[in-house]
């Protein structure tokens, strides 16, 4: 396979793709915590290893543009390029940000299943959701056309091996179901 022949065949669905499943997925949290009742320790238990699982996810793929994926876009390519790499950055630590606030109203919830707590955490959630999914209108705006034009399907592939690198086996087959079920 000729460099140029592996340019074209990057293909942004998989990004596409993987970007909806996070969006759905996300958008579901809220309301799968909203739906245990007050006080059920084993639901509460349940439901948050699914919404940290998948908090977990979104970050380490964050992380994993971050490094593979951004720095193939900045120097001697195009400027706009430089200033869209400049604004995931500050996205992504703006998501970090929020995850921490998710991760310890999961532990807070799941510590002491209240209702309060419960829509503390629903709360966080919704908002984590807005936020990702503007930061994905950004990314597949923006980001997407310049991947398909400087990027090849193994630049794709190492940023899903980079995101899974440290799961356990149970981990990345719970995310594969996720990805394949609509």
């Amino acid at each position: 396979m000729t460099a140029a022949t592996e340019r074209r065949s990057f293909d942004s669905r998989r990004v596409f793709h993987l970007h909806a499943v996070f969006r759905r997925e996300v958008g579901r949290g809220a309301g799968l915590v909203r739906a245990v009742a007050a006080g059920d320790r084993d639901g509460a238990q349940l439901v948050a290893a699914r919404v940290r699982m998948v908090d977990n996810a979104v970050y380490r793929h964050n992380c994993a543009e971050d490094a593979l994926l951004w720095p193939k876009l900045v120097g001697d390519k195009p400027s706009e390029a430089d200033i869209m790499v400049d604004v995931m950055h500050r996205q992504h630590r703006a998501l970090d940000a929020m995850s921490l606030g998710v991760q310890a109203a999961i532990l807070a919830w799941e510590d002491e299943p209240t209702e309060h707590r419960r829509d503390m955490l629903a709360d966080a959630l919704d908002r984590i959701s807005d936020a990702i999914g503007e930061h994905i209108c950004a990314t597949e705006l923006f980001l997407v056309p310049l991947l398909e034009r400087f990027l090849c399907a193994a630049d794709w592939s190492d940023v899903i091996r980079l995101g899974v690198a440290d799961c356990d086996p149970e981990t990345v087959s719970a995310l594969a179901g996720l990805i394949r079920v609509p």
